[in-house]
């Protein structure tokens, strides 16, 4: 099971682009259903209203941005 986690905060963001890491933009149905918009880029920009990835603008408050994170040994 794939594990990933969302990031809220610009600090979040910021170290995204940072590590450059891959993120996952999802956005919410009128049935409140999560789809994924974007398989997966590094952050190009980040502003407090948007996000930019893989050239495309996505609006902060209507999507989520997830890094996939590994799964735990056991």
């Amino acid at each position: 099971m794939l594990l990933s986690k969302i990031l809220h905060t610009d600090t979040e963001l910021f170290a995204a682009s940072l590590f450059q890491l891959k993120v996952s933009v999802w956005e919410r149905t009128a049935d409140d259903i999560p789809v994924r918009t974007e398989d997966g880029g590094f952050i190009e920009r980040y502003t407090p209203l948007s996000v930019k990835i893989n050239g495309t603008y996505y609006v902060r408050s209507e999507c989520e941005f997830r890094v996939d994170l590994e799964e735990p040994a056991l």
